[in-house]
């Protein structure tokens, strides 16, 4: 099994598991806001029980290892500005993030995006790294080509975004892959 470390470490910023604890400081920042969830695959939470739920789901996936969501905290200030979720299923490994408006236009999600890609792609049993945006979300595309993805291919009826009334949307696949080096038989 490959488990991520607990903590990253970035110029700017400090990743570590989301707790419980963080619920009302999650839900402030981007879980209850429209614009941060405008794109995303889940409905913005409307009540602080709805992201009591998820930080509670958060602290599960670390203990059974099904998923590795941080939070991602500004050292210079100790603010919570968002998460970036790692799910690790080798060959491969998928990634997600969000944060909140007063974090974007700051370089903070290819900061994390990098850090979490470069960890994972340096796994030896892991050979793909890759995410999914809306194709309409260019500071998504943004980030992931910055943080070392390429575009692949756009998915039709991929994932459903609530907030854009989309039950089913497309998704831009974002992709950094290494050869498995195999002798020949």
């Amino acid at each position: 099994m490959i488990r991520p470390p607990e903590h990253f470490e970035t110029n700017r910023l400090r990743l570590r598991p989301i707790q419980e604890n963080d619920a009302l400081a999650v839900f402030e920042a981007w879980a209850g806001s429209p614009l941060a969830t405008h794109y995303m695959n889940f409905r913005r939470h409307e009540s602080l029980s709805a992201t009591e739920a998820f930080t509670a789901r958060c602290a599960d996936c670390w203990r059974a290892s099904t998923a590795f969501p941080w939070a991602v905290v500004a050292k210079s200030t100790g603010n919570l500005l968002g998460c970036i979720e790692l799910r690790v299923s080798p060959p491969k490994a998928d990634f997600g993030y969000i944060f909140s408006e007063m974090a974007w236009g700051q370089g903070f999600g290819t900061e994390v995006a990098t850090a979490v890609v470069n960890w994972a792609i340096a796994q030896p049993q892991i050979f793909r790294v890759w995410a999914t945006c809306h194709p309409d979300n260019m500071a998504s595309v943004r980030v992931l080509e910055k943080a070392g993805l390429s575009y692949e291919a756009t998915l039709t009826n991929w994932e459903a975004r609530p907030q854009i009334d989309e039950p089913a949307g497309p998704s831009a696949v974002y992709a950094i892959t290494k050869s498995a080096n195999r002798s020949p038989p």
